[in-house]
C-alpha cells in the first residue's frame, strides 16, 4: 500500500481554504506549519480512529509477547493475574 505525501499548509491559510484543506483529509493528513515549521496535523476522524484501532492491537500484542518471554522464563500467572497485568495496561474493555 502507497500512502500519498502529506500536504503541508501554513495555519494562516486554514481559514481562507478552510473546505479545499477539510477535504484533502479524505486522500492524507495535512501538516500545519507556523513560521515554516510544523505546528499540527490534521486527520480525517475515519483515520484518527483507526489508528486508535491499531494502537490498541499493537499494545495488546506487546503485552501478550512481553508475558510470553515471562513464562519463558519460567513464571507462571493465574488468570487473575494475567487480567490484572491487561487491565493495568489499559487492555480490558
Amino acid at each position: 500500500m502507497t500512502y500519498p505525501a502529506m500536504q503541508a499548509v501554513p495555519v494562516t491559510e486554514l481559514r481562507t481554504r478552510q473546505p479545499e484543506i477539510f477535504d484533502a483529509l479524505s486522500e492524507a493528513p495535512v501538516l500545519l506549519t507556523r513560521q515554516g515549521h510544523g505546528a499540527g496535523v490534521l486527520v480525517h476522524p475515519n483515520t484518527w480512529n483507526q489508528i486508535v484501532e491499531d494502537l490498541k492491537h499493537y499494545r495488546r500484542l506487546a503485552r501478550i509477547e512481553r508475558a510470553r518471554r515471562e513464562m519463558d522464563s519460567g513464571n507462571q500467572f493465574t488468570a487473575d493475574e494475567v487480567e490484572t497485568m491487561l487491565e493495568a495496561d489499559g487492555l480490558l474493555p
